[in-house]
């Protein structure tokens, strides 16, 4: 386990450097810093734990963790362009680890003075308190996680409803990162009721061992996505915030619902406005071929139409059934559908039709023409050229 903790220590040292060595740091890359500065105090700790259980290393094991959650949660956040810390609200969230820290600091410093057979008794066996602490506030940390999820999961839809292409602004890898986390708290949580209860044969090092083991995957993982994460406004810029980054698109939110049908059910427009926009939308897209740009925003067909870009969200999805990424998307598929059938465009690559086509990436290609079609690109090109040479 000691050559866990070192490896951890220094994959945490890379992306620390990493970090530091980058040009222009955002708030988020400082709060990626002080959680892997956190990792590496944890497991320098971890490590030292297993020569010797000290005062300051039982202090450190029992608070270093309630340091840890609030900053990934505020990283998080900030990542999705949350405003946590207006009004000092971020103090809040540290509130467990500060009030731990008091009552661990003034019971092993203060109050009493173990030796080294009592320190490990209480190590095994908590006190009442040390129970409601660092097994109560983990259990908040893992209702915020939950909340946070949530909070994802209607970023998720709301860059649907606005962008064509969100690959360098999708946040899938911050889901898993809070999973993991999740995962985590509970391992560790479990696995301490279990090792002091005695209810299976396993030591509270064992739950160190494992929870360390975790914890490298974690790191490796959060920070390898964390350093190279476009944020909306860099890579989209702040021509079109977010719908719950407007205060229209905030109350919106209020009594939105992740369905869409549910979502604009109450809408103003009528079925009639909503269809001569709708035409107006093809009518654009098959003169103009706007689809073609592989940055193509919401925003731009709303100037272009000269409307809301609320109502033509609106119009997209209750219309179509598809956000306006599905939407864009499925022209750019039927583009590529088209070269891939023309014998004069055989003498290009697939990627190459594919960028033609308004997509950006062959990531993003080859997952939005499988889900469209069923099939990849060149498998839909294989079997069109089978038809070609069976109709002959």
């Amino acid at each position: 386990m000691f050559s866990i903790d070192i490896a951890g220590i220094a994959i945490s040292v890379f992306f620390t450097i990493s970090i530091l060595s980058k040009q222009k740091r955002k708030k988020a890359d400082l709060l990626l810093l002080l959680i892997n500065l956190n990792i590496i105090g944890l497991l320098v700790v971890d490590a030292i734990f297993h020569i010797k259980l000290t005062h300051w290393v039982f202090f450190l094991l029992n608070v270093l963790p309630l340091y840890l959650f609030p900053l990934f949660l505020i990283f998080a956040l900030e990542t999705l362009q949350e405003k946590i810390h207006h009004r000092g609200r971020w103090v809040l969230i540290f509130l467990p680890a500060l009030i731990t820290s008091a009552y661990i600091g003034s019971d092993l410093f203060i109050r009493h003075r173990y030796n080294q057979s009592q320190l490990e008794q209480l190590y095994n066996h908590p006190t009442l308190g040390y129970h409601l602490l660092c097994k109560g506030f983990p259990i908040v940390f893992i209702v915020a996680f939950i909340w946070l999820l949530k909070r994802l999961n209607k970023y998720a839809l709301n860059i649907k409803a606005q962008y064509s292409f969100i690959d360098p602004i999708a946040l899938n890898w911050l889901s898993n990162s809070t999973w993991i986390y999740i995962f985590i708290t509970l391992i560790s949580l479990l696995g301490l009721i279990t090792a002091q209860t005695q209810i299976l044969p396993i030591s509270s090092l064992f739950v160190c061992n494992t929870v360390g083991c975790l914890l490298f995957i974690a790191i490796f993982y959060t920070s390898f996505h964390g350093i190279h994460q476009y944020t909306v406004t860099e890579y989209y810029g702040t021509k079109t915030p977010l719908p719950d980054q407007t205060d229209e698109g905030r109350r919106e939110q209020k009594t939105a619902e992740t369905n869409i049908q549910i979502k604009y059910k109450t809408s103003t427009l009528s079925d009639s406005e909503q269809r001569l926009i709708f035409e107006k939308v093809i009518q654009l897209f098959e003169e103009k071929k706007l689809y073609l740009e592989p940055k193509l925003q919401l925003s731009d067909v709303a100037d272009a139409l000269n409307i809301s870009t609320h109502n033509l969200s609106q119009t997209i999805n209750v219309t179509t059934g598809k956000p306006f990424y599905d939407f864009v998307n499925s022209y750019r598929v039927r583009h590529l559908q088209k070269l891939l059938e023309d014998p004069s465009q055989q003498k290009f690559t697939i990627l190459s039709m594919g960028f033609e086509s308004g997509f950006n990436s062959k990531a993003s290609l080859n997952r939005v023409f499988r889900q469209d079609t069923g099939l990849s690109p060149s498998e839909y090109l294989e079997r069109h050229q089978l038809r070609q040479v069976s109709a002959v």
